[in-house]
């Protein structure tokens, strides 16, 4: 027993396998042509914003095209608006009339004349009287003169008389809803057989 034991530890250690590494294949020509074939990487280019898009052209035309209307448009309505200064200030001194004055139809008068020619010219306007001024400016305008209108021109213009405070504001009633509604006819020139196209009447009734 005693000698195995002594056998058993002079005995040299057994190293353990060692796995060599194989060693590497030599690279052929074919391979080494291969290799050299290869090429380095390179990013693609940054893509430049010249030439646009065609979408970018199409929304620059529809900017263009906005811009181009709402200019127009805003011009349209300055020159509406300038236009129609004068149906403003027609209302605005009709308005302020004292009624209770003596001449009140007449000055209501000398303002829808004044209002009128703006719009119809002097020579359309200023030889009307009577029936044919009330004529007018009916054909202007949807509404037809009230009847006490109608009585406080007719009557009371030339008489001298100040009429009722009914008639009186009927008139300007009418005077301030014909300032602000006028138009211009669509007809062009005015008709042979049409009131407006007659001689002024001798009276002034």
């Amino acid at each position: 027993m005693y000698g195995f034991s002594a056998l058993k530890q002079a005995a040299p250690p057994v190293p353990a396998p060692q796995n060599n590494p194989a060693a590497p294949n030599p690279m052929t020509p074919e391979m080494q042509s291969l290799l050299d074939q290869l090429k380095d990487i390179h990013e693609p280019a940054a893509i430049g914003w010249w030439p646009l898009a065609p979408g970018w052209w199409m929304l620059a035309g529809l900017v263009l095209t906005l811009i181009f209307a709402a200019g127009w448009f805003a011009l349209r309505l300055r020159e509406k608006r300038r236009r129609n200064l004068y149906r403003q200030e027609g209302v605005r001194l009709l308005k302020a009339l004292d009624l209770s004055e003596p001449h009140a139809v007449e000055q209501i008068n000398i303002l829808l004349k004044r209002i009128a020619v703006v719009t119809f010219g002097r020579d359309t306007c200023a030889p009307l009287t009577g029936q044919r001024w009330i004529a007018f400016l009916e054909s202007s305008v949807e509404d037809p003169m009230p009847e006490p209108a109608r009585r406080a021109l007719l009557e009371n213009l030339y008489s001298g008389s100040t009429g009722s405070r009914a008639d009186l504001q009927s008139l300007q009633d009418f005077a301030t809803y014909w300032a602000r509604a006028h138009q211009r006819p669509q007809t062009q020139g005015i008709p042979e057989t049409s009131p407006l196209a007659e001689k002024p009447e001798v009276d002034r009734v």
